[in-house]
């Protein structure tokens, strides 16, 4: 259904007098604005309101020139002196429109106000859904990332120590003795970590929150690509770069079914850049 049978179809709602007076104006206007879905609000609520305010309308005064009506009938506050100076042929001129009938400019009136009370409330409502704290999908939730041996299918190489990229929490797993060795150069297999050798990285680089990709293949260190900021396998600040601390890390809890799981409502800072002698771990590679 395009814009204009929309609008037709919406002016039917409306009061069969307030369509005879104002209908075509209205229709003229919407496709003078080239105005589509977004305007059934308004209309709907303007029709709301033409049948609140409607009442029944008086007959029509019929225009009776002055000199036809008898001096008797008069009011007594016109002098008849005055009668012979009006023009013949002028009846009385209404300055307002019938009661019932409601004015162009009140229909416009209430029109912007209907409008304004629309986008007031969307406005409302979506700072408040912007500023709700989003705890079941975002920052602060709980994620479920599988067993070991779900890590294990989806990066064999977790249990030789290379990260696992949990993307839906945006960390990266470590299994944290086999990363160690990885990085001393050391081919090992431990496919079978304990909650406490499990490290949770949040992947979001504390300089200017860049996403952090894998560490690279030679020095198996993370390295953020907007300003080269690096860290050691365990997240923790090297000399380059100009981030001043490590990377940020979650809870990491194993359940009794086995299942890993992150909590992103525990964040531990990152510790500051105090030097290659505040490290936990040193890889043999330059500070």
């Amino acid at each position: 259904m395009n814009g204009r049978r929309l609008h037709r179809v919406l002016l039917g709602l409306y009061p069969p007098p307030w369509r005879r007076r104002y209908g075509e104006e209205l229709l003229a206007l919407l496709a003078e604005r080239g105005s589509g879905w977004r305007d059934v609000p308004n209309l709907l609520l303007g029709a709301v309101d033409a049948w609140i305010t409607a009442r029944p309308r008086p007959q029509p005064l019929m225009a009776v020139p002055l000199a036809a009506i008898p001096p008797a009938e008069l009011p007594a506050a016109v002098p008849e002196s005055a009668l012979r100076k009006k023009p013949a042929g002028h009846g009385i001129v209404a300055l307002e429109p019938p009661e019932g009938v409601m004015s162009r400019r009140r229909f416009m009136r209430r029109m912007l106000l209907a409008g304004t009370a629309l986008l007031s409330l969307e406005f409302v409502g979506g700072t408040i859904n912007f500023l709700w704290p989003q705890l079941r999908a975002g920052l602060g939730a709980k994620f479920e990332v599988g067993t070991l041996a779900d890590v294990l299918a989806q990066e064999p190489n977790f249990a030789k120590g290379w990260p696992y990229a949990f993307n839906p929490a945006h960390v990266f797993l470590v299994n944290v003795p086999a990363a160690m060795e990885l990085a001393l150069g050391n081919d090992v297999s431990m496919p079978n970590p304990a909650a406490g050798d499990l490290l949770a990285l949040w992947r979001k680089c504390p300089h200017l929150g860049c996403l952090v990709p894998a560490p690279c293949d030679s020095v198996t260190r993370y390295q953020c690509r907007c300003h080269r900021s690096t860290y050691n396998i365990l997240g923790e600040k090297m000399h380059e770069g100009p981030a001043e601390r490590g990377l940020d890390r979650f809870a990491v809890t194993i359940e009794r079914s086995g299942m890993i799981v992150i909590d992103t409502g525990q964040i531990t800072r990152g510790e500051p850049n105090r030097g290659p002698d505040a490290l936990t771990f040193r890889d043999p590679h330059a500070w």
